[in-house]
């Protein structure tokens, strides 16, 4: 997975333009990302849809299906009977992401079910992380520059977006953040000109990339600091990063809203 922050971004934030420590600091990136991970108990990007499965046992036929992680974009939901019911659920929350569970809406003539056996029986598929995000009310594509009408902006220049679901396959995919007026974004596709209506972007949320950059960054700056090792992170010889027990307080300050509450 890639990490959370942009090599280009965390060499700009550490007034840092040769290439001599690219390897290190791209390894210092992943492993913030993955200590954010850890420390927050969820994933904050999904490059890729995967199916999850759940059981329709009584009180989810009567009710809602609850997930048991993040999804910030449902692709198809499958009903124990193999019936597509994808335009029939609701989600809950309605209009932020990510969503923790599902139900069937009341003008919807299907409910929770299955055949022979109840394991696994309901398949979601979706976006399985906690993102970001905007809705895309109209796409261009012109000189392989796409325009996208959405307001974000919360989104700068390097930041990865994932856009999903337009009726034109061409439009989705995964990309970088070129330009950002407040009202349209724009990224750079290698494409024939077209347009496409609605769409849904996707991306990991503002603080979680400041915080992957922050750490990063302290984690590089502390490389060298022989002031006890327990307060910095240390390069092994396997080439992996042994972390120290605590993060930056501005670090942890930054991930305490997203960190999962284990009951």
């Amino acid at each position: 997975m890639p990490s959370y922050c942009l090599l280009a971004d965390l060499k700009t934030y550490l007034n840092i333009t040769a290439s001599t420590d690219d390897a290190l600091l791209q390894l210092m990136l992943d492993a913030a990302t993955n200590r954010i991970d850890s420390v927050t108990q969820r994933r904050f990007q999904a490059a890729a849809d995967s199916t999850r499965y759940f059981d329709p046992t009584v009180d989810i036929m009567l009710g809602e299906v609850w997930m048991d992680d993040d999804v910030s974009y449902i692709t198809s939901v499958i009903n124990g009977d193999s019936a597509n019911v994808t335009t029939d659920i609701y989600t809950n929350p309605r209009n932020v992401t990510p969503y923790y569970s599902i139900g069937l809406k009341t003008s919807s003539t299907a409910y929770w079910t299955y055949t022979t056996d109840y394991q696994n029986a309901i398949a979601i598929t979706g976006r399985w992380a906690y993102m970001q995000r905007s809705d895309i009310t109209a796409l261009s594509r012109s000189s392989n520059v796409v325009t996208a009408s959405v307001v974000a902006p919360e989104l700068s220049v390097g930041m990865s977006v994932f856009v999903l679901g337009c009726a034109d396959a061409t439009f989705n995919g995964t990309f970088t953040v070129t330009g950002n007026t407040g009202s349209a974004v724009t990224w750079a596709q290698t494409a024939a000109n077209d347009t496409d209506t609605t769409a849904v972007m996707l991306h990991t949320p503002t603080d979680i990339v400041t915080a992957c950059r922050r750490l990063a960054a302290w984690m590089f700056r502390q490389k060298d600091n022989q002031n006890g090792d327990a307060d910095r992170p240390i390069l092994a010889g396997d080439g992996s990063v042994i972390m120290p027990t605590t993060l930056p307080q501005d670090v942890a300050q930054l991930l305490r809203p997203y960190t999962r509450t284990i009951r």
